[in-house]
């Protein structure tokens, strides 16, 4: 694993975005890293959501093997939602699992993730590193970006077949002190606004 500046993890992270057809080109290596952040916010809000929530984010890159795959989660948020919906425990391989014994048609009707892309990638995987995010602390790994490809991978793990991925690991900080001031401070307040009738 070696340290990398966000810069670079942002840029490529909006190098394949721009390789999806829908997407409208912009000029990525000229963006600075306000500008890269900007624009990856506008584009994908709530897997990039990390960066500035968690800041200041580490980031490294590392080669992901198989063993990586066994923790590795679907992108944070809701339960029940989407990619959390279409795994039962929340894993990349608890979603390739039940893609392996459903119908793709009626799990993208039920979860709204298109599992037919999903399978495509499981006989042509598209380049670019995965993007994964974590915190300090025992944390899970989070898939941010590239939920589809992880998935397809899983899914060919299942047959025995496994080639290394590239990925970005973004590890952000553990607000756990500024939080628990901030309930204390609250709980004191509404303590002395009770004692004091206000």
């Amino acid at each position: 694993m070696r340290r990398v500046a966000q810069i670079e993890v942002l840029r490529e992270w909006l190098r394949v975005e721009r390789s999806h057809p829908e997407v409208d080109w912009f000029p990525v290596e000229s963006l600075d890293e306000r500008a890269a952040l900007d624009e990856l916010l506008d584009r994908k809000p709530g897997a990039a959501a990390f960066v500035w929530r968690d800041a200041p984010v580490r980031w490294y890159e590392t080669t992901l093997g198989r063993e990586d795959f066994a923790d590795l989660r679907v992108v944070e948020g809701p339960d029940r939602l989407r990619w959390r919906a279409l795994s039962p425990d929340g894993t990349i391989r608890g979603a390739a699992d039940r893609i392996a014994d459903g119908d793709p048609g009626e799990l993208t009707d039920e979860t709204g993730v298109d599992v037919s892309t999903v399978v495509e990638f499981v006989d042509e995987m598209p380049d670019g590193p995965l993007v994964l995010s974590t915190r300090e602390g025992c944390v899970p790994r989070y898939v941010a970006d590239g939920n589809h490809r992880a998935v397809a991978l899983a899914l060919r793990m299942r047959s025995g077949e496994f080639s290394p991925r590239r990925a970005y690991v973004g590890v952000g900080a553990n607000r756990v002190v500024r939080p628990l001031r901030q309930r204390l401070c609250g709980a004191v307040e509404d303590a002395l606004d009770g004692y004091f009738g206000r």
